[in-house]
């Protein structure tokens, strides 16, 4: 992605409806809405002005600020909270750097967040498709909602893994049914220990947990590794 036009370079006293922001960005993101549009106003990241009647007026900078979001969305993966973020150190004048480079391995920070998000911020957290959730829903992968923290990141692994490489959710039934099992082993580790009632039962079944899932994480791993390895030789 080409670096952005800072956004406090992009003025213009011409104004333009939600509609016509539609249509001047959709063919660069086929999937917006203007529910979409709402919601990001909802989330403080675009504050459009407003006519006496309570109708939304885009100038140049909004639509390039959309255009920015829409961008690190879908080409870096970002949440809208590191988004909002980046957002608010340009405003404030900072020298940031463009979010979303891992210098190690490119990948994206994890945001750890407890709040619980409704089918329309999951899709606008995650730029997931309506087609591509309720194929999800149907194989397993994702619940029904509210959606948590970990579903937010399965759904934007499943994003990835469709754009880059043409993967739908159902060709991973059999990453869904090996992570089913590990979960089966797990809980025929720690059942005995949850069943004794002591006090530090269910801190000390949670720690057997974490360990046997950094153990299996690593097998695969290795497993995954050794395959790749064979591609070079």
């Amino acid at each position: 992605m080409a670096e952005p036009t800072p956004i406090s370079q992009a003025r213009s006293s011409k104004l333009v409806t939600i509609g016509q922001v539609l249509s001047l960005l959709t063919p660069e993101f086929p999937e917006l809405t203007q529910s979409k549009l709402r919601f990001l106003e909802d989330n403080g990241l675009v504050t459009p002005q407003r006519t006496d009647s309570g109708y939304r007026k885009f100038n140049e900078a909004d639509v390039e600020r959309l255009r920015l979001i829409l961008e690190l969305q879908r080409d870096r993966y970002l949440p809208l909270k590191v988004i909002g973020q980046f957002l608010a150190d340009l405003d404030a004048g900072k020298s940031v750097a463009l979010p979303g480079d891992d210098s190690k391995n490119g990948r994206h920070s994890r945001v750890i967040t407890t709040k619980n998000v409704t089918k329309i911020e999951l899709i606008a957290e995650t730029s997931i498709t309506d087609s591509l959730l309720a194929e999800a829903q149907s194989v397993g992968l994702i619940s029904d909602e509210p959606f948590n923290a970990s579903t937010i990141e399965i759904a934007r692994s499943i994003m990835k893994l469709n754009r880059g490489f043409g993967i739908t959710p159902r060709h991973l039934r059999g990453v869904k049914t090996a992570a089913d099992r590990e979960i089966g082993i797990i809980e025929g580790v720690v059942a005995p220990v949850l069943a004794k009632k002591e006090p530090a039962s269910r801190s000390k079944a949670a720690h057997f947990a974490e360990e046997l899932q950094s153990h299996f994480a690593n097998i695969r791993e290795e497993l995954i590794r050794s395959a790749i390895a064979k591609i070079d030789d």
